[in-house]
């Protein structure tokens, strides 16, 4: 609405960032793979690497989103923004196999879980700036957005690790992991 796009080509510009999303998130996988094949750079320096470069992307395209407020400019950095999120793909969407592989399912879980309370949020807090559809509320949410995507990207780049964890090591103690099963020729 702020933007005065027409309605039948709204459908079309809202899914094409979803597209580039889909085929950034292919390409970065095998990218990421090539990385620690070569040895150029190890488990913990791809993750943490990958996952800056969405979350800072993501943060500097919404930017630049909000400030240019011809439609053409707006849609093609929001996708853009949403098409370096691919990047994750290969940071922390991953990360929980890495660091505990016999518990990723679970870290998984309570990650996503708290990973969603923002989206949750997000459109309450969205619907108490954005009264009236102007460019300049918008610019608050993305704005408040951004600082979100910078502030996750520093804390990833310090604690995140692509390592086993120590915690997560099994170690089985028992002395064999042999069953013996009787077997009866009747």
């Amino acid at each position: 609405d702020t933007l005065n796009f027409d309605l039948p080509s709204t459908g079309i510009v809202a899914a094409i960032p979803y597209l580039v999303l889909a085929i950034t998130s292919l390409v970065t996988g095998y990218l990421a793979d090539w990385l620690q094949e070569k040895v150029i750079m190890n488990t913990t320096q791809v993750r943490k690497t990958f996952n800056c470069i969405a979350h800072i992307g993501q943060a500097v395209f919404l930017l630049l989103a909000v400030y240019l407020l011809s439609p053409i400019e707006s849609a093609i950095f929001l996708t853009c923004a949403v098409g370096i999120g691919g990047f994750q793909a290969s940071g922390s969407a991953v990360n929980q196999l890495d660091i505990a592989p016999q518990h990723a399912s679970v870290i998984l879980g309570i990650s996503n879980t708290v990973g969603t309370i923002p989206g949750i949020i997000s459109p309450i807090l969205t619907g108490y700036i954005v009264t009236t559809p102007t460019a300049d509320e918008w610019q608050t949410v993305f704005i408040i957005s951004s600082a979100l995507y910078i502030f996750v990207a520093i804390f990833y780049g310090i604690f995140a690790s692509g390592n086993v964890q120590p915690w997560a090591i099994y170690t089985n103690n028992a002395k064999s992991n042999v069953i013996y099963v009787k077997h009866s020729d009747n």
